[in-house]
């Protein structure tokens, strides 16, 4: 048995991006502290690039738990040519890390750090364990860009089979999105061995200890994460315009990256009066302070091929923070956690006697006195990060040595992860 196994992640994302930093540095950490050696690649947005003192930081950050970190530069326009391109650099970058090091497993994440991944197991003779973050053919009709069954959505799924065909192991990002993969032939014939992990959470940064604004009055929502496509703003306007109408004193903070012009431009669609909503990009650092002067965050998503499968951070930063969720119905396992845990609202259509009916719901919900203590318990029993990584990283070595799970000595308790039917030792 490797007790170290040499890890080459993959991730189409950047380390600089808010993604990154919330979902990829805390996991790779994690797992080095577990025992792999690991090398990463990821793909930084070209404004990212240039902010040199955080790529200093993040470089330092990183050498300091022992990862080597190679950032590439992610290429957008064109989008097939920028696409192949990065394809090329993220396999010629691997070849070379395979070259000065041998690698036991491929970590790829995201569909196109796969495709790196699927290119370059057999070339490095590493296995690959393909990380999902979502059914990203469906997600791409969902969000408008292609429409169901056309050229592109065919290609990509049959790639994506093709991942799922290849891979020594997978993760999936919820127990229906697990299901989902098990029943396709390729995986059920190989016994593919398949682990939920959700879009994991650093407890210790998003802190719901943190002290609120005294005396706020009214109703504050937040929503944080990208605007457009799948993510359905407009929507969420709508709902607070019903709120505004309600209760009065309704306020909205959007927090994201996207153009304040397109976050306008939704919101005015939605009818919310301008004075009712605010938008900022705020540093992850400033993030768990944000949240925790509000009452409540949104999720609103399109209901569509690939809602099942998906894991949003948001949702278990909000839970951290002690804030409830309201959400769009059928988003990941969120639907039965809110109602067992009862920390959240779901909005089942689009309809302002719907959002009515929620809103009443939430206002009775807002004010039980536990339920900041509630919500906290699911964002520690369902998105922590600690189990996920003991998961992954005995997943390592079952794709290595085709062993059980293995003990993982982190120095901690016995930990639980109900999503994933699993016990992290």
């Amino acid at each position: 048995m490797h007790s170290n196994p040499r890890v080459l992640y993959i991730a189409y994302w950047g380390a600089v991006e808010p993604l990154g930093q919330s979902l990829v540095l805390p996991a790779v950490e994690k797992l080095v502290e577990f025992g792999a050696s690991l090398t990463l690649i990821t793909f930084e947005k070209p404004a990212d690039l240039e902010r040199a003192a955080d790529i200093e930081r993040i470089r330092d950050r990183l050498k300091g738990a022992g990862i080597a970190w190679c950032p590439l530069r992610y290429h957008k326009w064109p989008r097939i040519p920028a696409t192949s391109f990065d394809l090329a650099q993220g396999w010629a970058r691997g070849i070379a890390a395979g070259l000065s090091s041998r690698i036991d497993v491929i970590h790829a994440r995201t569909f196109v750090g796969g495709l790196v991944g699927l290119a370059l197991a057999p070339l490095l003779r590493a296995r690959l364990v393909y990380h999902n973050e979502g059914f990203y053919p469906d997600e791409q009709v969902d969000g408008g860009m292609w429409r169901a069954g056309s050229l592109p959505h065919r290609i990509a799924k049959n790639l994506e089979q093709r991942m799922y065909g290849r891979s020594d192991g997978i993760i999936a990002m919820s127990i229906r999105g697990k299901q989902t993969i098990e029943k396709l032939q390729a995986v059920s014939q190989r016994e593919t061995p398949v682990i939920v992990v959700p879009s994991c959470v650093d407890l210790d940064h998003f802190d719901g200890r943190r002290s609120r604004l005294a005396g706020h009055k009214g109703l504050r929502l937040v929503y944080t994460g990208s605007v457009g496509g799948r993510y359905i703003l407009d929507r969420i306007g709508r709902f607070t315009r019903v709120a505004s109408e309600m209760l009065g004193d309704v306020q909205l903070r959007v927090l994201t990256r996207t153009e304040p012009a397109l976050v306008t431009s939704l919101l005015d669609s939605s009818g919310l009066d301008r004075t009712a909503w605010s938008v900022n990009a705020v540093s992850r650092d400033r993030m768990p302070d944000e949240l925790a002067n509000q009452d409540a965050g949104l999720f609103f998503l399109t209901r569509g091929l690939s809602e099942h499968g998906c894991s949003p951070t948001k949702i278990g930063e909000y839970w951290a923070m002690g804030l409830p969720v309201v959400t769009t119905a059928n988003v990941s396992d969120n639907d039965e956690i809110i109602r067992r845990e009862r920390v959240g609202v779901i909005v089942n259509d689009h309809s302002d006697a719907e959002y009515g009916r929620a809103l009443g719901e939430l206002q009775a919900l807002l004010k039980d006195p536990e339920l900041a203590s509630r919500c906290r318990r699911a964002a520690e029993e369902y998105y922590a990060l600690t189990p996920a990584c003991e998961r992954q990283f005995s997943l390592y070595h079952r794709v290595i040595d085709g062993l059980a799970d293995v003990e993982v000595t982190t120095g901690g308790e016995v930990g639980v992860c109900p999503a994933s039917g699993m016990r992290a030792k």
